[in-house]
């Protein structure tokens, strides 16, 4: 039995691009939160938990993300390779959280569900990207900016673009991609260029307020292409093997499973490994642009009572399960585990954090860190993390679980996945999905993440009490009360067409066609 399956004020534009937005008096009046407590919506109150004080007041905020970064290819998460050192000393001197999971393994769904707090199955930003937030939603940024922060966000992924309302609470928003370089060579989102927009952006900061600022790089997306002198590094070395092979289609523009197309071949290469070596060059030239940016922040004076978090929208299925380069599809870790690292000088203690957490709490995370109160620190569908921050390690007294979803399929059929620290349900309804996942009329897959962390072997048989356990986690999580959102009036704020070039850049990581 399967019951699962059961306004914006008048924006001005400094350039093309960069969006500069204040929000009057009557957006207020349009939005509300709603107050849900079977998934833990809460209104921001005048009653703060006490760890908030642990805090300095005023506290900045600097969210770095990196596109389509998976945690296992970090060094500082155990990746053979140095790919990261500057994202492993922040991860050595802060708090890292060794399984952090996203909402869903898509920029536009996990980025909606992190900024508001919902999960994907009731903000119904699911399956692509292109679709808008409901300005109904209340935005991490608005909500910062109502508490006193000047807001910036640079961003080099179309599927971020203003026009799909992810500038919502933003005082600047500079859209990487909108922007030609200077001399009007043409356009880049390479973390070179963004490093020196964030920069740019840096020196504006309203100095007399505290500030919440997001850079967010999108460099190991496909195709992977780091220019040099990184575009070599890796190739050939000892985790190298040239046998291992891609099956490229010709009579294909894309492919993901068991093969690729045409139009996917970089260098006329087949070795699967040649592709690996170039994933991971691009996240050590991420790494090191990062490095220049955190130089010039210090440099600056932004970094002092500052706290610094690094994470992913999601990961990247590097042939895992025979699909290749992309991602979105399937519920996997190669595709849900993302790097989460809290780095504050003088404030957190250097620590890991060994049960799961999901990204949904992050918003919540970052508002009280930032002072605001909220009700026994949750804000819409998430809980803060800020007590696991802030005390000693140790075993949460229940087992923790983190949801997520995943999946092309329509009518809510998509994947349904709950894990705990060692045990991982995923439900899946489509049968075409099944043969890849527990096997062809297999609606549930468990997997031990300890012995098998590839997630190759359902071990449901193997472990009854571990699958019904899970099952029924599951269950009452997708079947709870669905989180209601107030949108904005019929008519008050039409959606926006997208900008052409956000087109270009959204056809050219395969999102448009």
């Amino acid at each position: 039995m399967d019951t699962m399956s059961s306004p914006p004020g008048d924006p001005s534009r400094q350039a093309a691009g960069v969006r500069s937005r204040r929000y009057g008096p009557r957006l207020a009046s349009l939005r509300w939160l709603p107050i849900l407590p079977l998934v833990g919506a809460v209104v921001v109150t005048s009653c703060s938990r006490e760890a908030t004080s642990a805090f300095p007041s005023p506290t900045n905020v600097l969210l770095i993300t990196i596109d389509t970064l998976r945690a296992d290819h970090l060094s500082g998460y155990g990746y053979p390779r140095r790919t990261s050192p500057l994202i492993d000393h922040l991860a050595a001197e802060g708090v890292r959280f060794h399984q952090a999971t996203v909402q869903w393994p898509k920029t536009g769904p996990s980025f909606a569900s992190l900024f508001t707090a919902t999960y994907p199955k009731d903000n119904q930003i699911v399956r692509r990207v292109g679709k808008p937030i409901p300005h109904g939603f209340r935005m991490l940024a608005e909500i910062l900016r109502g508490h006193g922060y000047t807001t910036c966000g640079v961003v080099s992924n179309g599927a971020l673009a203003s026009e799909l309302n992810f500038d919502q609470g933003f005082d600047t928003y500079v859209e990487a991609w909108k922007l030609a370089e200077p001399g009007g060579s043409g356009y880049s989102t390479r973390a070179a260029r963004v490093t020196e927009l964030a920069q740019a952006a840096a020196e504006k900061l309203d100095r007399t307020q505290p500030y919440f600022f997001w850079v967010h790089y999108i460099d190991p997306h496909f195709p992977y292409a780091p220019p040099e002198p990184w575009r070599e590094r890796f190739q050939g070395d000892k985790l190298y093997d040239a046998a291992r092979k891609v099956r490229v289609n010709k009579r294909k523009r894309r492919g993901q499973m068991l093969e690729i197309g045409r139009k996917q071949v970089l260098d006329g290469r087949t070795e699967l490994d040649f592709y690996i070596a170039r994933y991971d060059a691009e996240i050590a030239y991420t790494d090191a642009h990062i490095g220049l940016l955190l130089d010039s922040l210090r440099d600056q004076g932004l970094l002092e009572n500052t706290l610094t978090i690094l994470t992913s929208d999601h990961g990247e299925s590097l042939g895992d399960h025979y699909y290749y380069f992309s991602h979105g599809r399937f519920g996997f870790q190669a595709g849900l585990r993302v790097p989460l690292i809290f780095h504050y000088p003088g404030v957190l203690s250097a620590k890991v954090v060994p049960e799961p957490v999901e990204l949904i709490h992050l918003a919540p995370t970052i508002l009280e860190a930032a002072g605001v109160p909220l009700e026994d620190g949750r804000w819409m569908q998430g809980r803060s993390l800020l007590p696991r921050l802030l005390a000693e390690s140790h075993p949460p007294e229940r087992p923790s679980y983190a949801y997520s979803e995943a999946g092309n399929t329509t009518n809510r059929k998509w994947q349904k996945v709950v894990r705990d620290q060692r045990f991982k349900l995923i439900h899946v309804v489509d049968r075409k999905d099944q043969r890849w996942i527990g096997g062809l009329g297999q609606r549930f897959a468990l997997f031990d993440l300890k012995n098998d962390p590839e997630e190759t072997v359902n071990v449901a048989e193997q472990h009854p009490r571990e699958f019904k356990r899970l099952k029924r986690a599951l269950h009452h999580w997708w079947n709870e009360e669905a989180f209601a959102v107030r949108v904005d009036p019929p008519g008050a704020d039409e959606p926006r067409e997208l900008d052409e070039k956000t087109r270009q850049q959204l056809r050219a990581l395969g999102y448009l066609r």
